[in-house]
């Protein structure tokens, strides 16, 4: 009986810590609605790119790990040599809350893991940190959980933090992007769903996130999702400064892989340039297809059969980005060019609410101790616990303690 109260008490413990830790002791933020893009510059990320630098990569991969507790088949290296075998310059095994090592001597290598173990997959993929956080917050999570998660991840400088599949169980919502801050680019293209209103949603906000494409595979032996999406990024050498560089700068695009699109001949950009407020772009290849998207996912224009296609950006479109697809089923998906005030874009700063804080983390600890209390009770029968009133008299509270019987709180 005393090992099923043991057993009991524990549980229900667990549980009421990680509800105390995520809506009690969690620092809670001042959100404040973000603006659209707005200024007399045009921020474009690929003004300094180098068409011949372009780097094939994927950085979200799973391995066998765990002792097989996670989702994944095949080992590290089996990941790695498929990727080989397709020609990526970069890949990575993102395997949940491990950094894999296994080519940790190459110079292409970027320690990289998958943040996150709550129940509506609410994940961050995690690309150049030296180390695991272990933060999270299981149950379905608030703004404040969210932006807590985001700034412990983010406090790593030479980290770049990627939101995997926001769209998939509704771990991030539209209404989300609003607010949060401290991240810096989206999985967009995941082969389990995309997130353009996700993506649409941060950049209408006036938030500089930019895509990035992964198959986010999970058994490499029956290669299921291998090559199917992934990202560009123009760097000059494979390593990881330059990549992680160019991620945080939007020098990058993703890319959905057609069903017959040969792997070493996916069209490549070879330039986005802005004249005054007119954006060109031009393609290596003629596709089906060029489309620029605006504020709140809106069509801008579209062009046929053409690898040439410009657009005048107005103020009202805030942002524009492109999107180009060829009669194979291959699709490029541009980072946006968009309005500043500044040279270098920010998302601002989320300022942690500090009297709401100390009230719910003063509620909190108020809950643990009436907890403990009562779990004393449940076990032991009794409570020997005896405090003198302050507002007896001296000899009222010596009688109290010393002449009578002492109760029992519980019997």
């Amino acid at each position: 009986m005393n090992s099923l109260r043991l057993l009991l008490i524990v549980f229900l413990s667990f549980i009421l810590w990680q509800f105390l830790s995520q809506f009690f002791f969690c620092t809670q933020f001042s959100f404040k609605e973000s603006t659209p893009f707005k200024g007399d510059s045009v921020y474009n990320p690929y003004s300094l790119v180098n068409s011949k630098h372009w780097k094939k990569c994927n950085f979200h991969a799973h391995a066998n790990a765990w002792k097989g507790i996670t989702n994944g088949e095949g080992t590290a290296s089996d990941v790695h040599h498929a990727y080989d075998s397709l020609h990526y310059n970069v890949h990575c095994v993102s395997n949940y809350h491990s950094i894999d090592t296994n080519i940790q001597s190459q110079a292409n290598y970027i320690p990289a893991y998958e943040h996150g173990y709550n129940i509506l997959k609410t994940h961050q993929l995690v690309l150049g940190s030296q180390k695991v956080c272990w933060l999270d917050y299981i149950l379905p999570q608030t703004l404040s959980n969210k932006q807590d998660i985001l700034n412990y991840l983010s406090a790593d400088t030479n980290a770049v933090v990627i939101l995997n599949h926001p769209a998939m169980r509704e771990g991030y919502g539209e209404k989300d992007f609003l607010y949060l801050n401290n991240f810096h680019c989206m999985e967009v293209l995941n082969p389990a769903g995309t997130s353009f209103p996700q993506w649409d949603a941060a950049l209408s906000a006036g938030k500089p996130i930019f895509i990035v494409g992964n198959d986010d595979i999970h058994n490499v032996i029956k290669k299921e999702r291998l090559g199917r999406m992934c990202t560009f990024v123009n760097a000059e050498e494979e390593n990881k400064d330059m990549v992680l560089h160019a991620l945080k700068k939007g020098s990058s695009y993703g890319v959905i892989i057609g069903n017959t699109q040969h792997a070493d001949s996916i069209p490549l950009l070879k330039g986005l340039t802005m004249s005054n407020d007119t954006i060109r772009i031009e393609m290596d290849s003629k596709a089906a297809v060029i489309s620029f998207i605006g504020q709140n996912g809106r069509n801008l224009a579209s062009f046929s059969n053409t690898e040439k296609a410009q657009y005048i950006l107005q103020k009202e479109d805030h942002y524009a980005r492109a999107v180009i697809t060829y009669q194979n089923g291959t699709g490029i998906f541009l980072n946006p060019v968009f309005y500043v005030q500044t040279s270098n874009p920010s998302q601002g700063v989320v300022l942690a609410n500090i009297p709401m804080t100390m009230f719910l983390r003063a509620l909190g600890f108020s809950i643990a101790g009436t907890w403990i209390f009562w779990v004393y009770i449940f076990l032991f029968g009794k409570a020997p616990i005896y405090i003198p009133l302050p507002f007896l008299s001296k000899r009222a509270r010596k009688t109290r303690l010393w002449k009578k019987k002492k109760p029992a709180v519980l019997t």
